[in-house]
């Protein structure tokens, strides 16, 4: 999940999409902007704590079910 939230800080909107791709998932640059902003107050305690409910919900109502289920998958949200 660290690694997820590392990326979208440190890279741009293409560096995301190839990292995605690689890990299976295909996403829009109009998607990876949506999430970048639902994610940006990711804190380490969301590590810890897990994703707050209405962030999950944000990105869901962005990918939809089956990339929001696949994304938890890879990424161990």
């Amino acid at each position: 999940m660290l690694e997820w939230f590392e990326n979208l800080q440190r890279m741009n909107d293409e560096q995301i999409q190839r990292f995605a791709k690689k890990q299976g998932l295909a996403l829009t640059l109009e998607e990876v902007k949506k999430l970048r902003k639902a994610l940006k107050g990711a804190s380490i305690s969301w590590g810890i704590y897990g994703v707050p409910k209405d962030v999950l919900q944000k990105i869901q109502s962005i990918l939809g079910e089956n990339r929001f289920q696949q994304l938890k998958k890879i990424s161990g949200i």
